[in-house]
């Protein structure tokens, strides 16, 4: 038996107790497209940051990327306690604050809210700000998200404190962004919404049908942009409830 002499990843035996968490991965639609220009390590660093940016500001707060004068100044949420950047995107989870089982609903509000009008105001706020730091036309012009809730588990890389994070939501928010990508967010209903928050923000809950490996999960989706879409794509992909 050969000997080994090296190892790569390797995780302590045991993962953390079941915790109740969200997940959150957002992807930036043709970045394999632009990364592949050249001189790219010269501007996709400070482009990325600029997507950082947007997103910060989703999460702490600060002038959001919308144009209702009223909307303009946004106050902090709860940070998500990892994130891991994912090469055209970025994973982060959230757990209850403190000693809390649950999340607080208008902090889940607030954050698909936050999350649509980054997805909506992306090319129109958000790319003209790079602008000056990226001298190329092919750009990602859209950025997606899926948001998911579940049991997440706790992996802790062995001889090192670094966590990493497995758990059904993570996988589900994955599926999720990229599922129709004309609607760019779409969230879980294992949210948990009530119904009088989704109808407050104009969301409503439909089946998405051919999600792979999540058949006939039911999603929480934007009202009005739902509508919006095409017939055949509409019937593909989705039923009412």
């Amino acid at each position: 038996m050969a000997r080994t002499v090296g190892a790569t990843i390797r995780f302590d035996p045991k993962a953390s107790r079941p915790k109740n968490g969200i997940a959150l991965i957002y992807d930036l639609e043709g970045f394999s497209r632009f990364f592949n220009q050249p001189d790219v390590q010269d501007y996709v660093p400070k482009f990325l940051n600029h997507v950082s940016g947007a997103i910060s500001t989703v999460f702490y707060g600060g002038e959001s990327y919308k144009e209702a004068d009223e909307e303009k100044v946004t106050g902090p949420l709860p940070p998500p306690m990892h994130e891991k950047f994912l090469g055209d995107g970025a994973l982060y989870i959230w757990t209850p604050p403190g000693t809390e089982t649950d999340f607080d609903e208008n902090f889940v509000a607030t954050l698909c809210n936050r999350l649509w009008n980054l997805k909506t105001f992306f090319a129109k706020e958000v790319l003209p700000l790079a602008a000056d730091d990226v001298p190329v036309f092919e750009v990602p012009q859209r950025i997606r998200f899926g948001l998911a809730r579940g049991t997440i588990y706790e992996l802790t890389k062995s001889g090192s404190a670094e966590k990493e994070y497995i758990g059904f939501c993570v996988n589900l928010a994955s599926r999720l962004q990229h599922y129709c990508p004309q609607l760019g967010f779409i969230a879980s209903a294992r949210l948990g919404l009530s119904k009088t928050i989704l109808d407050a923000n104009d969301y409503e809950k439909v089946v998405a049908t051919k999600i792979k490996g999540f058949p006939k999960e039911i999603v929480i989706v934007d009202k009005n942009e739902f509508k919006r879409l095409e017939p055949a794509v509409r019937d593909e992909l989705f039923t009412k409830i």
